[in-house]
């Protein structure tokens, strides 16, 4: 049975249910982000890779964000 697609505009949530969405959302993003930063280094020759600046640790977790 196929996932019944997201629709917000179906029902007008409560406004913490939203911030709540929102977050896991941004959260999700940012593990994708890191994800795809590695898997196309890991495509890159070494060489190439080496020369790559490396990923902040930080703005990876999104610290300091606001």
């Amino acid at each position: 049975m196929p996932r019944k697609r997201y629709d917000p505009l179906a029902m007008i949530p409560s406004p913490d249910a939203i911030r709540e969405r929102l977050t896991e959302t941004l959260t999700l993003a940012e593990r994708l982000r890191v994800l795809l930063d590695l898997a196309e280094r890991l495509r890159l020759p070494i060489t190439t890779a080496d020369k790559l600046p490396a990923l902040d640790a930080d703005k990876a977790k999104g610290v300091g964000r606001e």
